[in-house]
């Protein structure tokens, strides 16, 4: 009985290792006994193994984990720091209108690898802009390079090298320089209604009354004539003490405008209103005329221009008076009838400005805007 029962024993556990029943069975109650021995033993078997096989998944899982978090911290040590480009830009300025990038590109050269140059042409000549960037690979063959090539000669020009600045540090640097600039040549002045006999040296003995005259400009046209008018600068205390002092005064036998002269682009409300008269008789006096405005206001001002050769007046004449009077006067004066001729009175218009009667035009008024006088802003003269 005892050896049955070892045998029986002995074929569960083979059977169930196996995965199958015995077949051997001679008696129901061992049959039984039997599958209960299997069930158990088989029971007990797959536990072990899935306990196993879960310790072992655990494991790996744990072992995957701490891989994964370990590698981003190996990655971050052994990773080496981005470069980070170099950007900055060299200005270069007085540039020969003759030079081609690739003149700028080999004096630069010399002094490490060049990534970019940039040189602005002019729309309708296709030359250079008289200026030019440069773009250095590094910072110390940018600090060379403009150490080299600073003052040094390119297309027989002597060139001007520096750091480029941001636009915004530009625009605050030239609000600076001009205020210094203001500051150490003092005020401009406006002149106008100057004679055209009027020396420059007569115009300087007026206002040096008033303390010094750093400067003197009186423009001409293309064949070299006065056109009218001038610039005085002036320390500012002194300027508008001139200003107060000459202004409506006569010099030459014109009464003179004399204001601050204005920033280039902008215009002044006028104070006084300019009125050109056209087709005077040939035999008209001024005397006449300013009789013939007088009805109407205060005349400021009166002036008939006349040919430098003949001496004999050109038909045309200026008439200066204020605002409200001057417009009532040349709305009741043009078509009257002056010496057999019919006047035709209008507000006289700037030269340049478009409107002119008969090239009967005038440079200046009681603020003269720069915009009109191309030399003006040029310290050169």
């Amino acid at each position: 009985m005892n050896l049955d029962r070892a045998y029986v024993l002995l074929l569960a556990s083979i059977g169930a290792v196996a995965g199958f029943t015995p077949a051997i069975v001679s008696q129901p109650t061992r049959v039984a006994f039997v599958s209960n021995v299997r069930v158990a033993s088989a029971s007990a078997l797959f536990s072990e193994v899935e306990a196993s096989a879960e310790a072992a998944v655990e494991e790996a899982t744990e072992t995957a984990v701490e891989a994964s978090t370990e590698a981003p911290a190996e990655d971050a040590s052994s990773a080496e720091p981005a470069t980070v480009a170099f950007d900055k830009t060299i200005y270069v300025g007085n540039i020969s209108f003759d030079t081609v990038e690739s003149d700028l590109r080999a004096a630069f050269a010399l002094h490490g690898t060049v990534k970019k140059v940039q040189m602005p042409l002019d729309r309708n000549t296709g030359r250079s802009r008289g200026f030019g960037f440069i773009q250095m690979s590094s910072a110390d063959e940018h600090a060379a390079a403009i150490e080299a090539v600073n003052e040094s000669d390119i297309s027989g020009r002597t060139v001007y090298v520096s750091e480029s600045l941001p636009k915004d540090k530009v625009a605050d640097n030239k609000r600076k320089y001009q205020k210094r600039k203001q500051e150490d040549d003092g005020t401009k002045i406006y002149v106008g209604n100057l004679n055209f006999d009027t020396t420059m040296e007569d115009l300087k003995a007026t206002f040096a009354e008033y303390g010094e005259v750093k400067d003197c400009f009186m423009p001409s046209d293309y064949d070299g004539n006065p056109r009218g008018f001038a610039f005085i600068q002036m320390e500012e205390e002194n300027a508008l003490k001139a200003i107060e002092e000459l202004h409506g005064t006569q010099l030459d036998g014109r009464t003179l405008n004399v204001n601050k002269s204005l920033p280039k682009g902008t215009k002044a409300s006028p104070t006084q209103i300019k009125l050109y008269v056209g087709n005077l008789s040939w035999g008209t006096e001024e005397a006449a005329l300013r009789e013939l405005f007088e009805e109407y206001g205060k005349v400021i001002d009166c002036y008939i221009p006349t040919d430098r050769e003949t001496g004999q007046h050109r038909g045309f004449a200026f008439v200066t008076m204020d605002p409200d009077e001057a417009l009532r006067a040349a709305d009741e004066t043009d078509g009257y009838e002056l010496d057999g001729r019919i006047l035709r009175v209008n507000e006289a218009q700037p030269k340049g400005s478009g409107r002119s009667y008969n090239n009967n035009s005038y440079d200046g008024g009681d603020a003269y805007d720069e915009a009109q006088d191309e030399s003006w802003g040029n310290d050169s003269y």
